[in-house]
């Protein structure tokens, strides 16, 4: 398996070498979140400073609480999933090593997210220097890959933090006499413009992550355990359609690359002749493996008779199985022919002695019926003959295939089933590959690096308009805001229960409840699979623009403004949502990643 299975090789249809893969793939895109991430946290804590400073406090401590408010989700995730505590039960060094390292990253979270990105760049920039295929770049890109609870922070960062602290500050801006320190308006928008970013980021990373999730991607804050396990059943339980062709153009005695070759292994531990003087040679040849070929031993009798069949018997080849047969059935004809006379005369004597001609001495008596049965005609003896030939003919095969067909000695697969029963997850040697029915399933790959940027830029607009649209109708109309804002989310709730029909886990029914949260702003296939993704995207897109037109006229023709900068923002709403519907159509239309086709046993 390449390690870099899962990275895509194509840009715009060029394919593009390892080291642009890695730096497409993984160096740009940690670049940038890092760069996103620093300029966010600077500016949230600027934008705190300057609330205390011009005696705000309230509005400082609730950036500040929607800056901690990640990082205290990560922490109860984590010690509230057995998963990603150590092995050993109980309470001991390991777990108290464990419980006192997460309670330090939940409290210097900024550094614990910089030391995540820097450590991914450091890899990055390692597996550059080091050639394809070589242990260096293996590992290298398997510690760019590995996964780490900090992604559960980083996203939940996006929804968390950057929703409603754009939508705190936006708030702030808009309202009366806020315009009164430079400073603290150029750190809110500074604010406002990177939680878009990293948002933006958060959703085109995430949105097809379940598509995605079919053909082989694991959740990036999983453990170690849990990415194993879900690899080694991926790679058995699924198969491409590459693989599968290549597995029907095989010769089938060739082997298959995941089950070696039975008959090497078979004669390996059998030998391929007798292994003492005493033993019986097995004639194993894969002919006796092979329909096509058992279909070619045709029998060579099938044109002649009987006294033909005797002629030619000598001239056949004796290595055939067919002739071998026929041959023994010659040498014991003439014990054949005297069970049949012994057969017809054992009959024969069974006719009473006085059933003589004594009957027929009466010529008076000639229309009388005989005292003894006519004996059988000539045409009712040739049946009877050919039924006793046909029990002889049967039982001569029955021995012949005891004594010469060739059979797999018995235990033989029984360490097979041993292993089996011991769950041991590993690929036998002497395992049989066998035709089984295989359901077809779709995924979806990941996306290159231009259909990432299309994608992050529409997310941007979208957004933007979105976050525009929801802030400045809150300062006109707050409990409409409220009203539109519940329904919205009740209708998010029903549409997620109708998409799972109450087929999943109990447990991830509280993860609905702030899916249903993430889609006021955005739509993700996460967690959920979507069984009808277009009636899904087009619904919820629709959805969202009549909402933001609805709030946009309301709050422009009924609500009492002066200033320019609501002019400024209405039009800033109807052009985001124009450029976000022409991003986003053009991404599904040209730079959308191919399906991947797989096939599940």
């Amino acid at each position: 398996m390449d390690v870099l299975d899962g990275v895509p090789r194509c840009v715009l249809g060029y394919q593009v070498k390892t080291r642009t893969q890695i730096v497409l793939s993984f160096l740009v895109p940690v670049v940038f979140e890092l760069l996103v991430y620093c300029v966010l946290m600077t500016a949230d804590v600027i934008v705190v400073v300057e609330h205390f400073r011009n005696g705000n406090p309230s509005w400082a401590w609730f950036t500040l609480a929607f800056m901690w408010l990640p990082a205290v989700s990560c922490f109860a995730s984590v010690l509230s999933s057995p998963s990603q505590w150590p092995e050993t039960v109980g309470c001991d060094e390991r777990t108290a090593r464990f419980v006192a390292k997460h309670l330090l990253v939940l409290t210097l979270f900024p550094v614990a997210a910089f030391y995540r990105f820097n450590r991914r760049i450091f890899w990055s920039i390692e597996a550059l220097f080091q050639e394809k295929g070589s242990y260096g770049r293996v590992q290298a890109v398997g510690k760019i890959r590995e996964t780490s609870p900090y992604e559960l922070y980083h996203f939940l960062q996006a929804f968390l933090h950057a929703a409603p602290q754009m939508s705190l500050q936006l708030y702030i801006l808009l309202r009366d006499n806020t315009f009164r320190n430079y400073d603290t308006v150029t750190a809110q928008i500074v604010s406002v413009v990177f939680s878009f970013l990293t948002m933006a980021s958060i959703i085109a990373s995430y949105q097809r992550f379940e598509s995605q999730k079919i053909v082989g991607k694991c959740y990036p804050w999983s453990s170690d355990q849990q990415v194993a396990a879900r690899k080694r059943e991926f790679l058995r339980s699924t198969s491409t359609a590459e693989s599968l062709l290549a597995s029907a153009k095989r010769n089938p005695l060739e082997g298959d690359p995941m089950v070696p070759n039975i008959m090497r292994n078979f004669y390996s531990k059998y030998g391929e002749g007798p292994s003492s003087p005493g033993s019986k040679i097995i004639n194993v040849n894969p002919s006796n493996f092979d329909r096509q070929s058992s279909k070619q031993l045709t029998d060579p009798y099938a044109n002649y008779t009987d006294d033909d069949k005797l002629e030619v018997a000598d001239t056949v080849d004796s290595q055939s199985p067919t002739v071998s047969f026929k041959r023994d059935l010659v040498e014991h004809i003439d014990e054949i022919r005297q069970y049949v006379r012994q057969t017809d005369d054992l009959k024969l004597s069974t006719i009473p002695a006085d059933s003589s001609d004594e009957e027929y001495e009466n010529p008076v008596e000639l229309d009388k019926p005989p005292r003894t049965p006519a004996p059988p005609t000539p045409a009712a003896n040739v049946l009877k003959r050919a039924s006793v030939l046909r029990d002889i003919f049967v039982f001569d095969v029955e021995c012949f295939i005891k004594s010469h067909v060739p059979r797999l000695p018995e235990g033989m697969f029984e360490h097979e089933r041993k292993q089996d029963n011991e769950n041991v997850d590993q690929t036998d040697g002497d395992a049989l590959s066998l035709p089984s029915r295989r359901q077809m399933i779709t995924g979806l790959e990941e996306d290159d690096l231009v259909g990432k940027a299309v994608s992050f830029t529409g997310w941007v607009m979208f957004l933007l308009m979105r976050m525009i649209a929801l802030s400045v109708f809150y300062v006109f109309f707050p409990l409409y805001f409220w009203m539109l804002c519940v329904n919205h989310y009740f209708l998010m709730i029903a549409c997620i229960i109708y998409e799972v029909r109450f087929h999943e886990k109990l447990e991830r029914y509280y993860f609905y409840l702030f899916l249903a949260y993430i889609y006021l702003f955005s739509l993700l296939e996460f967690k959920i699979k979507f069984i009808h993704v277009r009636t899904w995207y087009i619904g919820y897109v629709t959805l969202v623009f009549i909402e933001n037109i609805a709030m946009s006229v309301l709050w422009y023709n009924l609500g009492s403004f002066d200033s320019w900068w609501f002019d400024f923002l209405h039009y800033l709403t109807v052009a985001s949502g124009v450029l976000s519907l022409l991003c986003l159509l053009f991404y599904y239309a040209f730079l959308r990643p191919k399906d991947k086709v797989l096939f599940v046993n």
